[in-house]
Protein backbone atom coordinates (compact mmCIF):
# COMPACT_ATOMS: atom_id res chain seq x y z
CA UNK A 1 0.00 0.00 0.00
CA UNK A 2 2.74 2.49 0.89
CA UNK A 3 4.18 2.08 -2.63
CA UNK A 4 0.95 3.56 -3.96
CA UNK A 5 1.10 6.50 -1.52
CA UNK A 6 4.64 7.48 -2.47
CA UNK A 7 4.63 6.53 -6.17
CA UNK A 8 6.82 9.02 -8.06
CA UNK A 9 8.24 10.50 -4.87
CA UNK A 10 10.98 7.92 -4.40
CA UNK A 11 12.13 4.58 -5.75
CA UNK A 12 10.45 1.42 -4.53
CA UNK A 13 13.68 0.50 -2.75
CA UNK A 14 13.67 3.78 -0.80
CA UNK A 15 10.01 3.39 0.06
CA UNK A 16 10.66 -0.12 1.38
CA UNK A 17 13.58 1.31 3.36
CA UNK A 18 11.08 3.37 5.42
CA UNK A 19 10.74 0.24 7.55
CA UNK A 20 14.26 0.87 8.88
CA UNK A 21 13.40 4.28 10.36
CA UNK A 22 11.91 5.16 13.72
CA UNK A 23 10.03 8.26 14.85
CA UNK A 24 9.25 9.59 18.31
CA UNK A 25 5.89 11.35 18.56
CA UNK A 26 4.75 13.27 21.61
CA UNK A 27 1.04 14.03 21.85
CA UNK A 28 -0.30 13.67 18.29
CA UNK A 29 -2.34 10.58 17.63
CA UNK A 30 -3.23 11.83 14.15
CA UNK A 31 0.42 12.08 13.14
CA UNK A 32 1.03 8.59 14.50
CA UNK A 33 -1.81 7.28 12.33
CA UNK A 34 -0.50 9.03 9.21
CA UNK A 35 3.08 7.81 9.63
CA UNK A 36 2.00 4.26 10.42
CA UNK A 37 -0.13 4.16 7.26
CA UNK A 38 2.79 5.64 5.30
CA UNK A 39 5.09 2.74 6.16
CA UNK A 40 7.43 4.17 8.82
CA UNK A 41 9.00 1.17 10.52
CA UNK A 42 8.77 1.92 14.22
CA UNK A 43 6.88 4.62 16.09
CA UNK A 44 7.39 5.38 19.75
CA UNK A 45 4.35 7.28 20.95
CA UNK A 46 4.40 9.23 24.20
CA UNK A 47 0.86 10.01 25.22
CA UNK A 48 -0.50 12.51 27.67
CA UNK A 49 -3.79 13.10 29.42
CA UNK A 50 -6.49 13.68 26.79
CA UNK A 51 -8.71 16.71 27.31
CA UNK A 52 -12.11 17.37 25.67
CA UNK A 53 -10.31 19.97 23.51
CA UNK A 54 -7.90 17.28 22.24
CA UNK A 55 -10.88 15.10 21.32
CA UNK A 56 -12.49 17.92 19.33
CA UNK A 57 -9.33 18.90 17.42
CA UNK A 58 -7.82 15.46 16.65
CA UNK A 59 -10.33 13.36 14.69
CA UNK A 60 -8.47 10.13 15.55
CA UNK A 61 -9.39 10.62 19.21
CA UNK A 62 -12.90 9.45 20.09
CA UNK A 63 -14.93 11.87 22.27
CA UNK A 64 -15.37 9.21 24.96
CA UNK A 65 -11.58 8.96 25.28
CA UNK A 66 -11.41 12.48 26.72
CA UNK A 67 -10.49 12.81 30.39
CA UNK A 68 -8.41 9.67 30.18
CA UNK A 69 -4.80 8.80 29.52
CA UNK A 70 -3.72 8.52 25.87
CA UNK A 71 -2.46 5.02 25.10
CA UNK A 72 -2.31 3.47 21.62
CA UNK A 73 -1.97 -0.14 20.58
CA UNK A 74 -0.32 -1.79 17.55
CA UNK A 75 -2.41 -1.22 14.42
CA UNK A 76 -1.60 -4.63 12.92
CA UNK A 77 0.50 -7.70 13.56
CA UNK A 78 3.39 -6.30 11.51
CA UNK A 79 3.43 -2.79 13.00
CA UNK A 80 5.92 -1.56 15.56
CA UNK A 81 4.12 0.94 17.74
CA UNK A 82 5.37 1.33 21.28
CA UNK A 83 3.23 3.47 23.57
CA UNK A 84 4.57 5.13 26.70
CA UNK A 85 2.87 7.32 29.27
CA UNK A 86 4.43 10.77 29.52
CA UNK A 87 6.95 10.66 32.40
CA UNK A 88 7.67 13.55 34.75
CA UNK A 89 11.26 12.35 35.11
CA UNK A 90 13.46 13.91 32.40
CA UNK A 91 15.93 11.01 32.33
CA UNK A 92 13.08 8.56 31.71
CA UNK A 93 11.65 10.79 28.95
CA UNK A 94 15.05 10.89 27.25
CA UNK A 95 15.41 7.12 27.61
CA UNK A 96 12.06 6.59 25.85
CA UNK A 97 13.34 8.57 22.85
CA UNK A 98 16.87 7.19 22.63
CA UNK A 99 17.71 5.69 19.23
CA UNK A 100 14.96 7.59 17.40
CA UNK A 101 15.70 9.15 13.97
CA UNK A 102 13.33 12.15 14.29
CA UNK A 103 11.34 13.61 17.19
CA UNK A 104 8.00 15.37 16.63
CA UNK A 105 6.24 17.06 19.55
CA UNK A 106 2.81 18.64 19.73
CA UNK A 107 2.89 18.62 23.53
CA UNK A 108 5.77 19.12 25.98
CA UNK A 109 7.57 20.87 23.15
CA UNK A 110 10.43 22.54 25.05
CA UNK A 111 11.33 19.32 26.82
CA UNK A 112 11.21 17.32 23.58
CA UNK A 113 13.37 19.92 21.81
CA UNK A 114 15.98 19.66 24.57
CA UNK A 115 16.08 15.86 24.25
CA UNK A 116 16.39 16.13 20.44
CA UNK A 117 19.36 18.48 20.79
CA UNK A 118 21.05 16.22 23.34
CA UNK A 119 20.49 13.12 21.18
CA UNK A 120 21.54 14.94 17.99
CA UNK A 121 18.39 14.22 15.96
CA UNK A 122 16.09 16.47 13.89
CA UNK A 123 13.18 18.03 15.77
CA UNK A 124 9.76 19.09 14.45
CA UNK A 125 7.51 21.17 16.74
CA UNK A 126 3.80 21.92 16.24
CA UNK A 127 4.47 24.13 13.22
CA UNK A 128 5.80 23.08 9.81
CA UNK A 129 9.59 23.31 10.10
CA UNK A 130 12.55 21.11 11.01
CA UNK A 131 15.32 21.97 13.45
CA UNK A 132 18.50 20.15 12.45
CA UNK A 133 21.15 19.14 15.02
CA UNK A 134 23.78 21.36 13.37
CA UNK A 135 21.40 24.18 12.43
CA UNK A 136 19.38 26.86 14.19
CA UNK A 137 18.45 25.85 17.73
CA UNK A 138 14.79 25.66 18.71
CA UNK A 139 15.73 27.70 21.78
CA UNK A 140 17.19 30.56 19.70
CA UNK A 141 13.91 31.44 17.97
CA UNK A 142 10.38 32.34 18.96
CA UNK A 143 6.98 32.04 17.29
CA UNK A 144 3.31 32.31 18.17
CA UNK A 145 1.87 28.93 19.04
CA UNK A 146 -0.84 28.05 16.53
CA UNK A 147 -4.45 27.84 17.64
CA UNK A 148 -5.83 24.81 15.86
CA UNK A 149 -9.26 23.70 14.78
CA UNK A 150 -9.94 20.22 13.34
CA UNK A 151 -9.16 21.27 9.75
CA UNK A 152 -6.01 23.27 10.46
CA UNK A 153 -4.73 20.50 12.70
CA UNK A 154 -5.35 17.83 10.05
CA UNK A 155 -3.54 19.94 7.44
CA UNK A 156 -0.58 20.56 9.74
CA UNK A 157 -0.23 16.84 10.58
CA UNK A 158 -0.52 15.86 6.90
CA UNK A 159 2.19 18.28 5.81
CA UNK A 160 4.43 17.24 8.70
CA UNK A 161 4.03 13.59 7.63
CA UNK A 162 5.15 14.65 4.16
CA UNK A 163 8.17 16.40 5.67
CA UNK A 164 9.11 13.17 7.45
CA UNK A 165 8.92 11.34 4.11
CA UNK A 166 11.27 13.93 2.61
CA UNK A 167 13.76 13.44 5.44
CA UNK A 168 13.68 9.64 5.15
CA UNK A 169 13.59 9.26 1.35
CA UNK A 170 15.81 12.21 0.41
CA UNK A 171 13.15 13.39 -2.04
CA UNK A 172 13.58 17.17 -1.88
CA UNK A 173 14.50 18.98 1.32
CA UNK A 174 12.11 19.55 4.21
CA UNK A 175 11.47 23.09 5.42
CA UNK A 176 14.47 23.99 7.59
CA UNK A 177 14.34 26.52 10.45
CA UNK A 178 14.32 29.51 10.59
CA UNK A 179 12.02 29.13 7.57
CA UNK A 180 8.61 27.73 8.54
CA UNK A 181 5.01 27.41 7.41
CA UNK A 182 1.74 27.68 9.31
CA UNK A 183 -1.81 26.91 8.25
CA UNK A 184 -3.65 30.18 7.56
CA UNK A 185 -7.13 30.14 6.00
CA UNK A 186 -6.70 33.74 4.82
CA UNK A 187 -4.00 32.56 2.39
CA UNK A 188 -5.06 31.31 -1.08
CA UNK A 189 -3.35 27.92 -0.55
CA UNK A 190 -4.15 27.82 3.20
CA UNK A 191 -0.42 27.85 3.99
CA UNK A 192 1.63 30.90 4.98
CA UNK A 193 5.42 31.07 4.91
CA UNK A 194 6.99 32.73 7.95
CA UNK A 195 10.50 33.44 9.17
CA UNK A 196 11.04 32.46 12.80
CA UNK A 197 12.17 35.44 14.82
CA UNK A 198 15.53 35.21 16.55
CA UNK A 199 15.57 35.83 20.29
CA UNK A 200 17.67 38.75 21.50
Amino acid sequence: MRNIFWYGMASEKKIEYLEKFSVGIIGSRMLLELLWRSGVGCIRYIGDFLTPVDARIDSTVKPLEANDYDVVHPMSTDSCIISYPYPEDYAEFKKQLKGIDVIIAHKHINRAARVAEELGVPFIPEIITTFLPDGVSFFDVKYDRPEHNPISYALTCSIQAGEIMRIFTGYQLPVIAPEAYVVDFDEPGYIKKIELERKN
